[in-house]
């Protein structure tokens, strides 16, 4: 589709732990629809790497209820708990939040996907995304083997419930001095997955100019609420009012992940509502 009426640009997603492309479009389909209206296209990537229910339950030390394992990922990370195939951008290795590294396949998968799909104006992310888009925007063309060609300066993030990587070999990439990149850190007062303070951690990382913070009354998904998605288009609209961009020739995106029927696409997105 022709994208230039509200002059708007192309949008990377970074879904959730245990979410796909798809169930994050579903999840953000208020955000995407009024994002749309302005010109915008979502771009919905899945992560590379393919999650085991049971390994997670284990890992995340969930309660049993008579004597089983409770496998509620909608519950514990905003998902869905009729899709076998659901993603991460990378796996712990244990019950502490350190242990974890980011796979080689994860930033050779963004890289392509970014060359395939890009240039992208800004980029979103939930929770694990969100963490992740964090770390990748100390330095996103280098982490990533991008050339200023292959992606131009990024001119905005948002955050949904994001976190700074906590582990000793991620703080050099970060530093000491904040990123200049205007962000939007949105936290839900509920939140007990991603906890105020972790979140915090992440918001602290940008210039104290151009960061802005939203806290909303709900716990640990994207809100939807009218108030919330006005929120965020204004703000993304005023990062844009003073940047002109060309006209492009563009095909409207296909989130990745595995189909889903429209009953269950609202069934899921219901769950991110407050």
């Amino acid at each position: 589709m022709a994208v230039g009426n509200g002059g708007g640009g192309r949008i990377l997603m970074l879904h959730g732990f245990v979410q796909s492309g798809k169930i994050f479009s579903s999840k953000t389909g208020g955000l995407r629809k009024s994002l749309k209206r302005l010109g915008y296209e979502l771009y919905y990537p899945t992560g590379p790497i393919r999650v085991n229910k049971e390994a997670i339950a284990k890992l995340h030390g969930w309660p049993e209820q008579d004597g089983k394992k409770d496998l509620s990922l909608a519950s514990q990370f905003d998902s869905s708990d009729s899709v076998d195939q659901i993603y991460g951008w990378y796996l712990r290795e244990g019950p502490d939040l350190k242990e974890f590294n980011i796979e080689e396949r994860t930033l050779d998968y963004l890289h392509d996907y970014v060359v395939e799909n890009g240039p992208f104006d800004g980029v979103m992310g939930f929770s694990q995304g969100a963490g992740l888009a964090g770390y990748l925007l100390t330095n996103f063309n280098q982490l990533l083997n991008l050339s200023e060609e292959q992606q131009p300066k990024l001119k905005f993030f948002v955050s949904f419930s994001g976190f700074k990587f906590e582990a000793d070999q991620f703080q050099q990439s970060y530093g000491d001095k904040p990123m200049a990149i205007p962000s939007l850190h949105l936290q839900g007062e509920l939140d007990t997955v991603v906890s105020e303070e972790r979140s915090m951690k992440l918001y602290n990382c940008f210039d104290a100019a151009t960061r802005h913070l939203i806290k909303h009354p709900g716990g640990h998904f994207v809100p939807n609420s009218k108030n919330v998605v006005t929120h965020v288009t204004n703000w993304i609209q005023n990062i844009e009012s003073t940047k002109s961009r060309p006209t492009l020739e563009r095909t409207s995106p296909k989130p990745d992940g595995p189909e889903l029927d429209d009953d269950l696409m609202d069934m899921i997105n219901s769950m991110g509502k407050i």
